[in-house]
């Protein structure tokens, strides 16, 4: 841990270094920056709101694309995970350079909270006019009252693909928007029209090696567009779009089909079975159309014969192969599965496939399924190894893969960790304080003044109460892991797994850790029933912790309740 004072001293030689005029100082000062970011350090507040500052200066004009110290100082200081910072971001943002400006408007959307929906809106809808960055529209997507005013006042600076994408979130969140129906049907049709035309020049060609080897970026930007386009379509509805809806049914990507079905079935159009039919067998679009049938009630229409998990365990993974591995499979086979009990007491199954890429057959493993539960009891796991389905007995294959799953299950990584273990600052500041006391113990035997002897028995009992209540503090620590929640003091370790925890709460407590026990806010993690444990959160970023403990539960069947 570095000390204070010698961190200031290298942050303001960076930063002198990062306006000087030749190029290769202030490369120099940038790697520097980057050498530090790595290390475990401590900053003041106030000096981190001063680099925010520093970061809206003006620097010498950049020789090279690295050349952006307003971008990387900024990214120093918002290392330092607070939302005390936001205000501070705002105050400079017009003056940032275009990529920190992007960068600063993540932090804004990932850590403000309601009271900068304003703030977020003036700058959205002055960037619509200036094009100064490029907005990151994917982290507004939980600020509806952002969207929803730039749907309403600023639709014509909108792009008409945006201006669909953003409505249809706004749709889904069940959120009212005040743009006249007839105009966001004009909008709507044009743009459809618009892709349609585009689609149109591959749907008779329509193959999926065409598709994620020939025509990969241009092709799936203009699905994703008539994807938005079609479901947007469930919320409106006139005779035109009627028309432009039993036209999708006889596309040929299976996906546009799929959501030209459950967009028609919302309007209560008669679907052809053989359409459905159709879609439901063919492993591109399978599992998209019983998810967006099961969204609107109609999971019933779902032909039996393909409504269970292998079948959609197989259009899994042609989906993430052709996503992720840039692999286009052909004859996906489902040849066994293993069920065992995961970590949390729960039988899961894991179907074995194999696929042919390159005329050659590899494995892939798919889960996990919880048995017992429905359909929706699927919770991703996806084993690739590309090893050859001829290399080993099924057996085998099933064998080496248990013994991967308990590896996995062995392995704990830590996310988060706070300690207030004792360093050689602190015996500094206790010799420091000692001579202090002493040298008024001396003066006031010289001077055998009872004033200087009531202080000297004041700033003695002052004293043992700054040593006892700092002694009392250490030896804490709080830990965060993939499989637990530890919280340790001089009293007691505490630990709960993850699944186990159901709620957490901030609540005002009394701090056993100080001598005068005072209120202060706590967070305090519950169990089913009872309350496991609590610590004080003066110490802690509680943004982060937050933060990484929904990242660490996210993917449990029923991941905790944070509450304020």
């Amino acid at each position: 841990m570095y000390r204070l004072t010698t961190v200031d001293l290298q942050l303001k030689q960076i930063m002198r270094d990062l306006k000087h005029d030749d190029p290769q100082k202030r490369y120099e000062a940038l790697c520097a920056l980057e050498q530090l970011s790595e290390e475990e350090i401590e900053l003041q507040a106030t000096f981190i709101r001063k680099m925010i500052a520093y970061a809206a200066e003006t620097f010498p004009d950049p020789v090279d694309e690295w050349d952006d110290p307003s971008y990387y100082v900024l990214q120093f200081s918002l290392y330092f995970f607070s939302a005390q910072f936001v205000p501070d971001i705002l105050e400079h943002f017009a003056r940032f350079s275009p990529a920190a400006k992007e960068m600063a408007f993540r932090y804004i959307c990932e850590l403000g909270d309601e009271q900068y929906d304003d703030a977020l809106y003036h700058i959205v809808h002055s960037e619509l006019k200036q094009q100064t960055f490029s907005i990151p529209w994917e982290q507004l997507l939980h600020r509806m009252k952002v969207i929803k005013k730039v749907i309403d006042c600023d639709h014509a600076h909108l792009p008409s693909d945006l201006f669909c994408w953003l409505l249809l979130h706004l749709h889904r969140a069940e959120v009212p928007c005040h743009l006249q129906r007839d105009k966001i049907v004009s909008i709507l049709v044009r743009q459809y029209c618009q892709t349609k035309e585009m689609y149109e020049q591959y749907d008779a060609d329509y193959n999926p090696t065409f598709v994620f080897r020939f025509w990969r970026e241009n092709y799936l930007s203009v699905r994703s567009d008539m994807h938005v386009c079609l479901c947007l379509m469930g919320f409106y509805y006139n005779e035109q779009i009627a028309t432009l809806l039993q036209e999708a049914l006889s596309f040929r990507d299976p996906t546009i089909r799929a959501r030209a079905i459950v967009t028609s079935l919302r309007h209560h159009i008669i679907v052809n079975d053989d359409v459905i039919f159709a879609c439901a067998n063919n492993i591109e679009s399978a599992d998209l159309l019983y998810e967006e049938m099961k969204r609107i009630g109609k999971q019933q229409l779902f032909p039996m014969e393909f409504n269970h998990p292998a079948h959609f365990a197989k259009s899994h993974l042609f989906y993430v192969l052709t996503h992720e591995y840039d692999v286009v499979p052909t004859d996906i086979k489902v040849i066994d599965y293993v069920e065992i009990e995961n970590e949390h007491g729960e039988r899961v199954r894991y179907y074995l496939l194999s696929f042919v890429d390159e005329q050659e057959v590899y494995i892939a493993w798919i889960g996990m399924y919880v048995q017992h539960k429905n359909r929706g009891s699927m919770f991703e796991y996806t084993y690739v190894p590309f090893i050859r389905f001829q290399q080993y007995e099924i057996g085998e294959h099933k064998k080496q893969f248990i013994e991967q799953l308990k590896k996995e299950q062995q392995i704990e990584h830590t996310l988060f960790q706070r300690q207030w273990s004792f360093r050689w600052t602190n015996m500094l500041s206790y010799a420091v304080l000692m001579l202090f006391i002493c040298s008024r113990w001396l003066v006031a035997v010289e001077e055998k003044s009872v004033f200087l002897y009531v202080l000297s028995f004041l700033l003695t009992a002052l004293g043992i109460v700054f040593v006892v209540n700092d002694w009392r503090k250490r030896n804490r620590e709080i830990v965060l892991t993939t499989k637990k929640l530890m919280y340790a003091d001089r009293w007691d370790i505490r630990e709960i797994p993850l699944h186990q925890i159901k709620r957490v709460t901030f609540e005002k407590r009394k701090n056993r850790y100080h001598i005068f026990q005072r209120k202060s806010e706590h967070i305090v993690i519950y169990d089913e029933r009872h309350e496991q444990f609590a610590f004080p959160k003066d110490d802690i970023n509680e943004e982060q912790f937050v933060l990484l403990l929904r990242h660490a539960t996210n993917h449990l069947q029923q991941p905790p309740h944070i509450q304020k």
